[in-house]
């Protein structure tokens, strides 16, 4: 069987990647439109912001999320420039088009048909699938939206961000914060979706909407399942540890882990603080699926080693994310651009 090339492997990886982009964002699309949006649910993201925003702008929701998504894939571009902003190009362009598809199709009506009980009517004057009379609506059924909508969501930005992209709403705002901060992309989406789910229900109290005010204590439910789904679909995915061996055969454990795992480890001499014993301490940075075979290397070259793991926040460098500064991005450019420009025009 022929061997596939290293450019080949490169291209298949990246139609991969943007394979997985493409259903990320169509499953965040299908949780939101499906689960949320006719509910009314401000769970949080580019969804539940576009349902607070149609109570003042005369237009449909799918339409705003359309505006706000290509104004924050804009700003993506700036802060996280052209690379990032490729992959995410795909989520900006699709990801409002999936929205608009299921609220303006079938697809979108007969699911939530089989959801809703007698009394709550779908608005056949609306262009987007759009309920009337809530107020009928089962309260057990709308918690099953809310939850399942959230976990829907989270699963979908797990995936994109695994292809490398974003689904091109507050994820971006989420991954830039990652980059100058190192803030977790989980934590960070969290408190934009808290912000947002505050604002619904400021708005739902000030209109004294009952059903809306208990669908945005929903929408915090959903919002806590979706960042608990990107914590175990991508941050758990990207997450890296570090192993210290204290051992006598430093030469054995360290020529398997370079043969077997191709990871290369570093070596320190340390002194054991109650023998005074000069010992040799291997380190080695892995990822989460190799933690297992870390452990069967160590127990099968030397049970008697002493060993150590802990998990790392950040790992940068050959063989993980590529180190970049955080004064690397779009903006600092352009002031070197602009400085150059007056430097030469001076001259």
């Amino acid at each position: 069987m022929p061997k596939i090339s290293e450019k080949n492997k490169k291209i298949l990886k990246q139609i991969y990647n943007v394979f997985l982009v493409l259903i990320g964002t169509f499953i965040v699309a299908f949780g939101a439109s499906v689960f949320l949006l006719p509910f009314g649910i401000v769970s949080g993201g580019l969804s539940g912001f576009s349902l607070i925003i149609s109570e003042f702008i005369p237009l449909d929701v799918d339409i705003i999320v359309m505006i706000f998504t290509w104004g924050l894939y804009i700003v993506g571009l700036i802060f996280l420039g052209r690379k990032f902003s490729l992959k995410t190009l795909i989520s900006s362009i699709f990801y409002p088009l999936f929205v608009s598809l299921i609220l303006r199709s079938g697809m979108g009506e007969y699911l939530v048909r089989l959801i809703i009980n007698t009394g709550v009517e779908i608005n056949t004057s609306s262009s987007v699938l759009e309920l009337t009379n809530l107020e009928a609506l089962e309260a057990g059924r709308m918690i099953i939206c809310g939850l399942i909508g959230g976990a829907f969501t989270g699963l979908g930005c797990g995936i994109t961000f695994i292809g490398g992209g974003s689904t091109g709403g507050f994820d971006i705002l989420a991954f830039i914060l990652n980059k100058y901060t190192g803030l977790k992309t989980s934590v960070s989406a969290f408190i934009f979706d808290g912000l947002v789910v505050i604002g619904g229900l400021i708005l739902n109290a000030a209109k004294l909407s009952s059903i809306g005010f208990i669908a945005g204590l929903i929408g915090i439910f959903a919002a806590v399942l979706c960042a608990m789904m990107i914590e175990f679909i991508y941050d758990r995915q990207s997450g890296a540890y570090f192993a210290d061996i204290i051992t006598e055969k430093s030469d054995e454990i360290k020529e398997k882990i370079i043969n077997d795992l191709d990871r290369s480890v570093t070596i320190y001499h340390v002194t054991g603080g109650y023998s005074n014993e000069e010992k040799i301490c291997v380190r080695i940075i892995f990822s989460r699926d190799e933690l297992l075979k870390v452990k069967d290397i160590v127990a099968e070259i030397d049970k008697d080693a002493f060993l150590t793991i802990g998990e790392c926040q950040t790992v940068n460098g050959e063989g993980f994310t590529p180190l970049h500064s955080s004064k690397d991005n779009n903006i600092t450019k352009l002031k070197k651009l602009g400085k150059k420009i007056n430097k030469n025009d001076k001259q």
